[in-house]
């Protein structure tokens, strides 16, 4: 693949330039937007690889993001500060800037997945998909698809085509599978970026309208995947008021648990 889209996009899209010891630049593109603003997920994944170096562990463990105003293309500015050093873990937060104004505040743990040692347990196992091959992907429509769309290989199974309006919307849960079009292994950063990448649920119970605004995003990373594609399921079982909950999970091709988040958003319905 070229530079120009999936993941060699994405490495060189959510590289950080440091600029001192606790301060870190980006150059964010509008290539990974929604509706003219940054994706969540991308914006996070750019703070992780931040922190990352900052930080004497290397492995995102738990991201939580307050979005605070919209994040756009163009230059941000990273300020970490450092809460604790563990033997283990560090934990720290990160001041997410454009413009001046503080954009989206991050607190993070990061860790080193591969001196972890402790018990396990898995009290179920992944979603049952359909073979890849009999899953979908979403057609590309300017003005209505994401242009993020252009930059995944993502396979929707047959019951979570959502942008179809002639059909039965009895769940508001979505499954798809998740990869690079380059067939490049998804690292613990673009599991990050695919956790905030699927469609909001509510759309496959309400039909394909309105906007979902994140306000609050957490992200808990569980190990490093294995290489193929990634399943992932997202849910919404409350609206409340006009907020709403998202849960997500992403399982590797071994029925590894990667990745789990929750997410409070804003459910907005155009007016009649």
């Amino acid at each position: 693949m070229s530079q120009d889209i999936g993941y060699p996009k994405f490495l060189k899209d959510t590289s950080v330039k440091r600029k001192d010891e606790n301060t870190w630049e980006a150059e964010l593109t509008d290539d990974w937007n929604i509706g003219g603003v940054a994706n969540g997920g991308y914006s996070m994944a750019t703070a992780a690889r931040a922190l990352s170096e900052c930080l004497d562990h290397k492995d995102p463990l738990s991201i939580t993001g307050h979005y605070l105003s919209r994040v756009e293309s163009g230059k941000a500015i990273l300020e970490i500060e450092k809460l604790n050093i563990g033997r283990s873990v560090s934990t720290a937060l990160l001041r997410f800037i454009q413009g001046e104004e503080e954009r989206i505040r991050f607190t993070a743990c990061f860790t080193d997945f591969s001196k972890s040692k402790g018990d396990t347990l898995q009290e179920r196992g992944p979603p049952d998909f359909p073979p890849i091959e009999e899953c979908i992907k979403m057609p590309y429509k300017k003005g209505f698809t994401p242009v993020l769309e252009k930059q995944i290989d993502r396979r929707f199974t047959p019951k979570s085509d959502w942008w179809e309006e002639d059909r039965e919307r009895d769940r508001a849960c979505l499954d798809a599978y998740m990869s690079w079009p380059g067939g490049e292994p998804a690292d613990l950063f673009s599991v990050i970026f695919f956790l905030d990448t699927m469609s909001p649920p509510i759309f496959n119970r309400l039909g394909s309208r309105g906007w979902v605004p994140s306000i609050e995003l957490t992200l808990h990373l569980m190990q490093k995947p294995s290489p193929g594609p990634l399943k992932m399921r997202g849910k919404t079982d409350f609206v409340t008021s006009g907020f709403l909950e998202e849960d997500d999970e992403i399982w590797d091709s071994q029925d590894n648990l990667i990745g789990q988040a929750r997410q409070m958003a804003k459910l907005r319905l155009p007016k009649d």
